[in-house]
């Protein structure tokens, strides 16, 4: 499978990348780091075109939404997939942000993630194809100056999207969150 993978040279993008092109997968990045911009909107659209399953992760302002809508307009109606990585934090309004970051910085970042969240559904209402998943990680490490003491290995998490899906391949996913705990569940 083709697979475009936005912000694929650091955090979930990167761990994306190396998971599925380990598995086989022919791997389409698309990072600032390699000279592209998701703001470049029809450009990058046409990057991810050709491709099966677009991840659409980087985001930069409502970029990642804008971008959900041009990569829809062009896969309507195809047997593709579009998996839009969001964060846990739209499900309740932020009082404060841990590790010292910017309280404004943090609500912008979870309202541009509602944004995308709320496109998505929007999208999957008006067509069946592509199919489109929210993917919402909740406590993942992925940046190496946060405490990540209570953070899911990004590899890991990774890992767990990808078994989910692929361990149900006939199986629409409208939505997900994906968030660490501590303690193991035994059965």
């Amino acid at each position: 499978m083709k697979i475009a993978i936005t912000g694929h040279t650091g955090g979930i993008g990167k761990s994306f990348s190396e998971s599925l092109a380990a598995r086989g997968h022919e791997i389409v990045g698309i990072s600032r780091s390699g000279g592209e911009n998701i703001r470049r909107i029809e450009h990058t659209a046409s990057i991810i075109e050709p491709c099966d399953l677009f991840i659409n992760n980087a985001q930069s302002m409502f970029a990642q939404t804008e971008l959900l809508y041009e990569v829809w307009k062009r896969w309507q109606g195809q047997k593709k997939y579009i998996w839009n990585i969001s964060t846990a934090m739209t499900q309740s309004p932020i009082n404060s942000v841990p590790d010292g970051q910017d309280d404004v910085a943090m609500s912008l970042y979870r309202i541009q993630k509602l944004s995308l969240e709320e496109a998505s559904k929007q999208l999957s209402h008006k067509n069946v194809w592509p199919s489109i998943s929210i993917i919402r990680p909740g406590g993942v490490a992925t940046q190496k100056e946060w405490n990540n003491e209570n953070k899911q290995d990004v590899n890991e998490w990774t890992k767990s999207v990808i078994d989910i899906f692929t361990a149900h391949p006939n199986t629409h996913i409208p939505d997900i969150s994906i968030t660490y705990r501590k303690t193991k569940l035994e059965l």
